[in-house]
């Protein structure tokens, strides 16, 4: 049985919880909350002290990106990871975004209005200014990030964005951005989240 350490509200756990969902694979989820982080036991799986982390047997991996490459190649290699060196390079751009400028601006601006994070606002805020007109100028005339068709791109890209109006930014003014998120809302076998907004919301 796979196990799964996250939380309900963490956009990198849901990354790992969506691409569970539509591989069809069960897991086991254990609420992680910040204290328990701090345990020997957790630091002993990842000590970084961060959710989420997959267990599968003996195997132990941590950090969402990772997660998302490893479950691909094991069970969607080409189709979720790239056919083509090309491909595979394209996604890999949007993983380092995901882990990068998006954490460091919309997500933080979520975490600091949600979960009174200390934050330099005005740093976060800087940084989603230069990445959300990238991913929407992407995204237009685009359904998905890479290839035509859903990627771990798509899944490592989209949580804190699609969840962005909890930091207190308007969707409306990103349509290419607000219709891809709808998007993976509305792919079969979806899990739910508390923020993300359905399909046309």
């Amino acid at each position: 049985m796979i196990r799964l350490h996250a939380s309900e509200m963490s956009g990198n756990a849901h990354k790992v919880r969506m691409a569970l969902a539509f591989l069809g694979l069960e897991w086991d989820e254990q609420a992680t909350d910040a204290a328990a982080r701090r345990t020997d036991a957790f630091l002993a799986l990842n000590p970084m002290a961060q959710i989420p982390v997959y267990i599968e047997g003996d195997f132990i991996l941590r950090d969402s990106q990772a997660i998302l490459a490893y479950l691909a190649a094991r069970h969607r290699p080409g189709d979720w990871d790239g056919h083509t060196p090309e491909e595979r390079g394209a996604i890999m751009v949007w993983l380092s975004h995901a882990a990068n400028e998006i954490f460091n601006g919309p997500a933080l601006l979520r975490a600091k209005r949600l979960f009174g994070w200390s934050v330099d606002t005005e740093r976060a805020a800087a940084v989603t200014a230069r990445i959300l007109p990238v991913v929407e100028a992407h995204l237009t005339g685009s359904d998905w990030l890479v290839g035509g068709r859903p990627t771990i791109a798509d899944f490592a890209a989209s949580p804190y964005l699609a969840l962005a109006p909890d930091g207190g930014i308007d969707l409306a003014q990103w349509p290419a951005i607000r219709d891809w998120t709808g998007r993976i809302a509305a792919l079969p076998d979806f899990p739910a989240m508390p923020g993300w907004p359905a399909e046309g919301a």
